[in-house]
């Protein structure tokens, strides 16, 4: 490793499912890279990885939710972080509900927002995403910090 890589390592980031409901399926991706974009209007953006299973349908659905993992979460973030494809509307070992506005939401998350997506920019080999928080609600709990380790 450069140190380049090792430098840019040393970046913290949390732990977020993103779900959302596309034609009666459900999908979750996990990811380690959300931020807030800007106060008004409130907005996040994320950066989704190109290969991940329900990317397509992510860039095609208007709402997506963001949930925010807890240290405890960890089997849920390894559960959506698989790339062949199980996770996608697999639920059902899962507590979740519906926000406002139709996306799941993980029931344990530490938080969670609503947002419409506004606007999407290629970034290499992820796509980051542009979404206007409509609501969200805070629950008990910090949020988990992106271990890469956790993850191989």
């Amino acid at each position: 490793m450069d140190e380049t890589e090792k430098a840019i390592k040393k970046i913290k980031n949390g732990v977020f499912v993103v779900t959302f409901s596309l034609d009666g399926i459900n999908y979750g991706l996990t990811t380690a890279w959300v931020n807030r974009a800007s106060f008004k209007p409130n907005s996040v953006m994320v950066s989704i990885g190109r290969n991940r299973k329900g990317y397509n349908e992510l860039l095609d659905c208007e709402i997506f939710c963001v949930n925010i993992l807890g240290n405890e979460h960890l089997e849920i973030a390894r559960h959506f972080g698989d790339t062949n494809g199980n996770n996608i509307n697999n639920f059902k070992d899962l507590e979740f509900k519906f926000m406002e506005n139709g996306s799941p939401v993980l029931k344990n998350c530490v938080a969670a927002f609503e947002c419409k997506l506004v606007k999407k920019i290629d970034a290499g080999d992820h796509v980051v995403l542009f979404g206007e928080v409509l609501n969200g609600i805070d629950q008990e709990g910090e949020g988990m910090i992106f271990n890469r380790e956790d993850f191989s």
